[in-house]
């Protein structure tokens, strides 16, 4: 299948595949987005934004959107890349000195380091080959005890641990401090690389992170209900964040009538967005349009097309999740992955492409949201729900997205 027509009204099977979730309880609702890269966009919303709400889904509705935000931070670099501030393969020592001299772990024991063999780049902080770790991946207790949980605004430090920073500067001076996993350049492993990124966009640009995202992309792109916390008019359109305790009962991991999202914490780039499917389709668009959307250009076509590509430093052959996972055929671009050849449905939450051909790009979100982004046929899905723990409903996404190029093959 080549490029597909400008409007595809609607995807039966897909929308269907929606309906049988909430109707069997897995979410309470969620909302299906796609179009093509100057066609309009559809939509098909199922269900309410929480199961002890009446409030209907529909495409102004606000959802996190947590490591989706990773390729928003992606595209943010490119911009700066694109503007000669930044070079790709800069070592980001001399934008933030206090990353200028890593040293990487020895053994088990974090006190035991040695010099990193090269310094970390651009290109290593968009593709998790920087050598970082993660809360719940690489180095995560140790992570955690200072403090570094991007994306868990419910964390409370035990003793003797660190509280969340309150900055990103503070973010950066704290992360720098402790040692890598690996040499940068070496290997996959997810991470908070792009939460330093947004400190490195920040520290470049001269403006605050949250600011650059705002005036050099979501105003230019329209996206008005995006960004890293919500105010008291949009709570209202604010999802529930639902957690299946052991019991199977449903509980609030985040309530949006009191929401964590309201009260102050750092911009993360790797995880702390919050959005909607009217604005991250925009965002999806203007990607598939090479850089443009309502005659408004925001990145040259050529910059786009070098986001989307396969960024993995030539030593990276494969992407690992540290957690005993393997991403089959997926390169990493800019803060996103890159299918690098047609792939089969697993089923696997963390073999996310599932049932897609070669060039799809995109990356999903813990709470069960995800855009695909296909440039042969110039064809968006995004789908957005919220559900926690991440793992509960790991075939959802696969299914949707099987189901939709189903649909296409049909049409």
């Amino acid at each position: 299948m080549t490029e597909i027509s400008r409007d595809v009204t609607n995807l039966p099977e897909t929308e269907a595949k929606l309906r049988e979730f909430v109707e069997q309880g897995v979410i309470s609702g969620g909302i299906l987005a796609w179009g093509t890269a100057n066609g309009p966009v559809r939509y098909h919303g199922e269900g309410v934004l929480g199961y002890a709400r009446k409030d209907v889904v529909d495409e102004r509705s606000i959802f996190r959107v947590y490591s989706q935000s990773k390729p928003v931070t992606g595209i943010g670099a490119m911009m700066l890349i694109e503007d000669g501030v930044i070079g790709l393969d800069q070592p980001i020592g001399e934008i933030l000195p206090a990353f200028a001299e890593m040293r990487v772990i020895e053994g088990e024991d974090p006190e035991v380091t040695r010099p990193a063999a090269r310094p970390i780049t651009i290109r290593h902080l968009l593709t998790h080959t920087a050598g970082f770790g993660m809360d719940g991946m690489t180095l995560g207790a140790l992570y955690a005890k200072h403090g570094v949980t991007p994306g868990t605004r419910e964390w409370v430090p035990g003793p003797g641990d660190l509280p969340v920073p309150a900055t990103l500067a503070e973010l950066g001076e704290r992360i720098a401090a402790l040692p890598l996993a690996t040499d940068p350049g070496t290997r996959f492993d997810y991470s908070v690389a792009l939460d330093v990124l947004g400190l490195v966009i920040e520290v470049a640009s001269g403006v605050p992170f949250e600011t650059f995202l705002k005036t050099r992309l979501f105003d230019p792109l329209g996206m008005v209900d995006t960004g890293f916390s919500i105010t008291a008019d949009q709570a209202a359109r604010f999802a529930d964040l639902p957690q299946q305790e052991e019991d199977g009962t449903w509980a609030l991991a985040d309530d949006a009538a009191d929401s964590l999202y309201a009260r102050p914490y750092y911009p993360s780039g790797g995880g702390g967005l919050v959005s909607t499917a009217h604005d991250y389709s925009r965002f999806a668009a203007m990607l598939l349009n090479e850089g443009e959307l309502d005659g408004v250009r925001v990145l040259k076509p050529e910059t786009v097309r070098l986001a989307r590509s396969n960024l993995l430093p030539e030593a990276v052959t494969h992407v690992d999740l540290p957690i005993g996972y393997t991403l089959s055929n997926v390169g990493m671009g800019a803060g996103m992955s890159v299918s690098l050849q047609a792939s089969e449905q697993t089923n696997s939450f963390f073999d996310w492409p599932g049932a897609v051909p070669a060039g799809v790009f995109g990356w999903p979100g813990a709470a069960g949201t995800a855009c695909w982004m296909d440039p042969k046929r110039k064809f968006f899905l995004l789908y957005l729900t919220q559900y926690w723990p991440s793992w509960l409903n790991g075939s959802m996404r696969p299914e949707i997205v099987a189901a939709a190029y189903r649909d296409l093959e049909k049409r």
